[in-house]
């Protein structure tokens, strides 16, 4: 439990707080407002949609998480019709080349955001907090959380308390809500329960345990003239044990960058491999294994580059259900990517699954049921 005597902590009128402002986190608030639901969501970076990430490199723009992401399940695909309505989100094309042959089309669209991957996630977090309803949503970037768990205040044992990291020198900050959901990569989750003293039952524990994730290095390459990746401008490889790039896109084909620009994602076990490395000899590697789909000497025709490192970029091991609970009074609950699949439509899933469990958890909490 957390201790509410280490720091400055501000009982709060909030349901739940939400523990990352990614596609998981911002659907879970969006599912909460709509059900009347007073939400926190607290960010560590300064912007939303974690992996659905979008960089400025120069005059090119670059998606350098998740490219793209596709629609199987009815929740999801209302979620994205309105987006797409709105003109936050596009079909991007229905396949892509794989290992430099011919692209084959599985008749599912791949979907992407209208200027950049961050469009989804700005809509949603838009969308959460100015709805008109009798919830209410506040999201607070470059807030890191760094421990969650149940309230070691007396009398209070129905809250959580969420600790801050200070900054320039303020005294560490609490916030108390009725519930959270954690949607942050499943080990930064655990290290947050943790810093609580919460102890998990073996067999929640061990669920959670199971989950694992590849690194990926995205290095971003701006070029003075078009590449040579062929249309629809993205390239799949098939990860041997020797591969280095998994992925190669072409955000000026792509229709997000006015200038020619690439994204290349190493592999898991590259990225595993050279975590540590120097970045200099991380893009040199890169750029050497990229240089097919370059025209032109890379000391020439590269103007600018930009590494990115991702070190939870893609579960390697799912929870099959789309949330684990870690508490049920005060009701926490661990969701995210990692949860009833990976991949965007994952995360969206088990972000609004989650809500709605929590939303049932604290109405029977509220009317004295086990929830």
């Amino acid at each position: 439990m957390i201790d509410g005597a280490t720091g400055s902590r501000t009982v709060s009128e909030t349901d739940v707080v939400v523990i990352g402002a990614g596609i998981a986190g911002l659907c879970a608030a969006g599912e909460l407002v709509r059900a009347g639901r007073r939400v926190i969501v607290l960010e560590k970076s300064r912007g939303v949609g974690g992996r659905m990430a979008t960089r400025r490199v120069g005059a090119a723009v670059c998606d350098h998480g998740a490219q793209f992401f596709t629609v199987r399940g009815r929740g999801f695909e209302g979620l994205v019709r309105d987006a797409a309505a709105d003109g936050a989100v596009t079909v991007w094309c229905h396949g892509f080349t794989r290992n430099a042959a011919p692209v084959a089309g599985d008749g599912h669209p791949r979907w992407r955001g209208a200027t950049g991957m961050t469009d989804l996630p700005k809509r949603l977090a838009a969308l959460a907090t100015t709805a008109g309803s009798s919830g209410r949503c506040v999201i607070r970037t470059a807030s890191r959380a760094v421990a969650v768990g149940p309230s070691g205040v007396k009398g209070d044992g129905h809250r959580v308390d969420v600790m801050l990291e200070a900054s320039d020198g303020a005294p560490v900050e609490g916030l108390s809500a009725r519930g959270a959901l954690l949607t942050t990569p499943v080990p930064q989750s655990l290290d947050l329960l943790a810093a609580a003293g919460v102890a998990l039952d073996p067999a929640t524990g061990d669920r959670l345990a199971t989950v694992g994730y590849d690194p990926c290095f995205a290095l971003m390459v701006v070029l003075d003239r078009p590449s040579l990746v062929p249309p629809p401008g993205g390239m799949q490889f098939d990860v041997d044990e020797g591969a280095v790039v998994a992925w190669i896109a072409d955000n000026q084909q792509k229709g997000i960058s006015a200038v020619p620009a690439l994204t290349v994602h190493a592999t898991g076990r590259f990225s595993r491999e050279h975590f540590d490395a120097p970045p200099a000899d991380v893009e040199r590697i890169l750029l050497e294994h990229a240089r097919p789909w370059i025209d032109g000497d890379p000391a020439r025709v590269v103007v600018a580059t930009s590494l990115q490192r991702w070190k939870f970029a893609l579960p390697t091991t799912v929870v099959a259900e789309p949330l684990v609970a870690v508490s049920d009074a005060p009701p926490i609950a661990c969701c995210g990517d990692a949860f009833a699949g990976p991949r965007v439509e994952g995360a969206a899933s088990s972000g609004m699954a989650a809500a709605r469990w929590i939303d049932h958890a604290l109405a029977a909490v509220a009317d004295g049921r086990a929830p």
